[in-house]
């Protein structure tokens, strides 16, 4: 229930706004720099066990590069103690995250705006293996890369105070911890948690007059594009890793601020083990919604795109004969995608575009079937499993 909350959380307000809202004007100014301070709420698992929101503080800046595009910093910290579990969580929280606010829908008093953010997790004490080796476990801190996505509504009661409300998911890596010799026992995963913050914010400075915007041409664009994903692979020794892979996009105008548009990626390295659903080449489509605006040099989106991850040697059959090495093999396994996230285009010349896609593409794994030995055993595909993209790409429209 809670990711359906966030899947349509985005949508709202990525693409609905955009729609819905009638024309109107934007703010008259605006400053170089934001400060403000905010109460936030993460998704965590306290000592009962159960999964609560605890709340933090804490503060972020902006730097508006343009009326509508600012570079944003946000720090928060919780001090509340979760459950150390394995790998995952544990201790108090702290997290950091920079990079991109982008407004699609502004009017004089409010806006509405999509964040793209990379940064750190920190936990004080997670439960991993201890540095005694063996089969105990201790306490200690764990640093993660965090990709922080979603939007949020800004209000203005005069032209210098905000108010501002958002919401994201907060998919972060954890990478496998080993014994001693390689072989790992904590397997890594992408996990997910959820973040709500209510804040406040000043512009100090001089009052920036707005430029005037004008729109972006072309209906059509497609292009050449390089992919990098993290995801975990089935197999002890691969888990989680970071997957190169290569391929093209294009994109169709139909109505107004939406777009249909699609990615086809190709990730040809092989993990050195294979799974029930999971092994050999990926093989990546994606097809849906991107919704927002095209303004002077720059454009902003949402991204809402099911498609395929298609493997090309998942596990189909062990068998072993005597005193022999068992042989195995393989067949490939296609699997339901939902790719969530942004999109950031800028336009160094009239007819060509320099495409960023970061987003959180959500992994279905169904029940496959493989014959050990002449015996057929199933293999569920468990609950939904994250992955992190990021994608960069050259293209021309017309």
């Amino acid at each position: 229930m809670l990711r359906k909350t966030i899947l349509f959380s985005m949508v709202f307000f990525f693409l609905f706004p955009l729609v819905l809202a009638p024309p109107s004007r934007g703010q008259d100014n605006y400053t170089r720099f934001e400060f403000g301070a905010q109460y936030s709420t993460i998704r965590e698992t306290n000592y009962d066990l159960q999964g609560v929101n605890f709340s933090g503080f804490g503060a972020r800046i902006d730097w508006n590069l343009t009326r509508r595009l600012a570079l944003e910093s946000q720090i928060d910290f919780f001090p509340e103690q979760g459950v150390p579990l394995p790998l995952v969580q544990g201790g108090q929280t702290l997290q950091a995250v920079f990079v991109i606010r982008a407004k699609v829908v502004e009017t004089r008093h409010f806006s509405v705006f999509g964040i793209v953010r990379p940064g750190l997790l920190h936990f004080s004490g997670v439960e991993g293996l201890s540095s005694q080796g063996g089969l105990s476990f201790a306490q200690t801190p764990g640093n993660y890369f965090v990709l922080n996505l979603g939007g949020g509504i800004e209000y203005y009661p005069s032209p210098r105070w905000v108010l501002r409300a958002d919401i994201e998911g907060n998919p972060y890596r954890v990478p496998a911890d080993l014994f001693p010799g390689g072989i790992a026992s904590l397997p890594g995963k992408i996990n997910d948690t959820t973040r709500l913050s209510f804040g406040v914010a000043y512009r100090p400075g001089a009052l920036t007059e707005d430029a005037p915007e004008t729109n972006v041409s072309g209906k059509w664009e497609f292009g050449p594009l390089f992919s990098a994903m993290m995801l975990s692979r089935e197999g002890l020794t691969d888990n989680v890793r970071t997957e190169p892979g290569f391929g093209g996009y294009a994109s169709y105008r139909f109505y107004g601020v939406l777009y249909l548009d699609g990615d086809l990626l190709y990730f040809p390295r092989q993990p050195a083990l294979s799974g029930p659903h999971d092994g050999g080449t990926i093989l990546q489509g994606l097809l849906g919604l991107k919704g927002g605006i095209r303004r002077n040099h720059f454009g902003i989106f949402g991204k809402v795109r099911p498609g395929f991850n298609s493997y090309s040697a998942a596990l189909t059959g062990i068998s072993s004969t005597g005193e022999s090495a068992p042989t195995y093999s393989y067949g490939r396994s296609n699997n339901f995608v939902l790719d969530l996230g942004g999109i950031v285009e800028f336009y160094p010349k009239e007819r060509h575009t320099l495409r960023i896609e970061i987003g959180d593409t959500h992994l279905f794994f169904g029940t496959r079937d493989v014959s050990v030995d002449g015996t057929t055993e199933s293999f569920g595909g468990g609950k939904m499993q994250h992955s992190i993209q990021l994608v960069v790409g050259y293209g021309w429209r017309f």
